[in-house]
């Protein structure tokens, strides 16, 4: 068992939620003095009074602290607090307040598998280095770490990660004890959860404001296409009905951040799904200023698009695996994505991107930005008396021909779902199915 001890921050006293549980928990111990069962003790704790501000889990935590501490000194007096303590407060020399704190225990609450590791405490480090404490459904309290050292953060990473994988194949418990300044997270260390990682099957991304699209090959093969659509979502940001300032607006807001999060989870559990040895995603650097398309993908690209969070979230859930991840230079990855295959535009982008990253950085051959001069039957006729893709990018440009293949125009099978299959949220995840077509 390995324990991590951290200093927190919290905006809300948590003394008072320390003085009800240690008051369960010296009256637990008085309980089990009497030589009553556990059973009997849980029964009976449900007629105790001013301890509101514990759900039933706390308590029953609470009552496993007093039977922890029956056990060890048996039936003997003990003096909580500590008899120093005990003494300074009958000289007068410390408050009966400072006295009750110094009685107070920790909040201990122990760990569950079927509960995410926890059902008390939500680990939050990846996002927000923060650790979540759930008082009931509603009521949460953050309690805001201080910058941590690496080797703590890569292992509360891999926690936190193992926990969120919803099908608990890889659920790793931990217990969490709460006091007025420290946290103590503890843990059985990691064993035996080594994922092989192939550096022949590689994941490409194409990152825009509305689609994110994403392909994985082996040995250049593709094996796995699938696309996140984040239209809705924008579609109910740009109601014309809607105040900037107001509630729902802030609450889109929130909500698209929450979904891009989601999203960089999602990928990085299919990249290990996949055993995925690199991850390649495009490189984007807006210029600052308007980019001559309107307000509306001025304002998508520049103020609402969370590429930034997106990249960072999913760098660091690729890292806990061991995954590499890529910047690839994505000039006219879109444009031959869609001339050489037959997904979305998104999809057929991502693959070109994968191509790329592969060619360069793990058959390192650093000749082949751009592939063999080659597209799709029915683009035969463009490309005569032209030798590369820039003179057919030119070609299409000019003649102002529509490339971009959509959903509608897919020859394959797909199967779409909200994400997480959720019916909360907004973003819907198309997945192809070429062998069904």
């Amino acid at each position: 068992m390995k324990t991590i001890k951290l200093p927190y921050k919290s905006s809300i006293d948590l003394t008072p939620i320390l003085k009800q549980y240690s008051s369960v928990v010296r009256w637990s111990y008085n309980r089990f003095i009497n030589e009553l069962k556990e059973k009997e003790v849980r029964q009976l704790s449900k007629t105790l009074q001013n301890v509101e501000l514990l759900n039933s889990w706390v308590m029953q935590c609470a009552i496993l602290d007093g039977k922890a501490i029956h056990k060890r000194f048996k039936n003997k007096k003990i003096i909580f607090g500590g008899k120093h303590n005990f003494i300074n407060r009958l000289k007068h020399k410390i408050s009966k307040e400072e006295f009750s704190v110094k009685r107070s225990s920790p909040v201990n609450i122990q760990g569950e598998t079927l509960q995410k590791g926890n059902r008390s405490f939500k680990l939050d480090i990846i996002d927000n280095n923060c650790v979540i404490f759930k008082l009931n459904k509603t009521d949460h309290i953050t309690l805001e770490l201080p910058n941590l050292r690496n080797n703590i953060k890569q292992e509360l990473y891999k926690l936190q990660q193992l926990n969120e994988i919803k099908s608990g194949t890889y659920g790793h418990t931990y217990s969490i004890r709460l006091d007025t300044k420290h946290l103590y997270i503890s843990f059985e260390e990691f064993k035996g959860e080594v994922h092989t990682l192939d550096e022949q099957v590689y994941m490409g991304i194409d990152l825009n404001p509305n689609t994110i699209g994403i392909s994985i090959l082996k040995n250049e093969q593709i094996i796995h296409t699938q696309e996140f659509s984040l239209k809705q979502i924008f579609a109910k940001i740009f109601n014309d009905s809607l105040a900037s300032s107001s509630k729902e607006m802030k609450y889109l807001q929130n909500k698209l951040n929450f979904e891009t999060i989601e999203i960089s989870k999602a990928i990085a559990s299919l990249a290990k799904q996949y055993g995925c040895g690199s991850v390649y995603v495009e490189d984007l650097k807006f210029k600052m200023g308007s980019a001559g398309l309107g307000k509306v993908f001025n304002r998508k690209t520049k103020n609402l698009w969370k590429k930034t969070v997106f990249i960072g979230n999913l760098t660091k859930r690729l890292k806990i695996g061991g995954i590499g991840i890529h910047a690839v230079n994505p000039a006219y990855s879109s444009f031959i994505g869609n001339f050489m295959y037959d997904y979305t535009d998104p999809v057929n982008a991502s693959i070109e991107i994968a191509r790329r990253g592969f060619e360069y950085r793990i058959k390192k051959n650093k000749n082949s930005f751009y592939p063999t001069f080659s597209v799709k039957h029915h683009w035969k006729e463009m490309i005569a008396g032209l030798e590369s893709w820039k003179e057919l990018y030119l070609k299409i440009k000019n003649l102002k021909l529509k490339y971009r293949v959509s959903l509608d125009e897919v020859n394959y099978d797909f199967r779409v779902f909200s994400l997480n299959h959720s019916r909360k949220s907004l973003i819907e995840s198309y997945t192809f199915y070429p062998q069904l077509s």
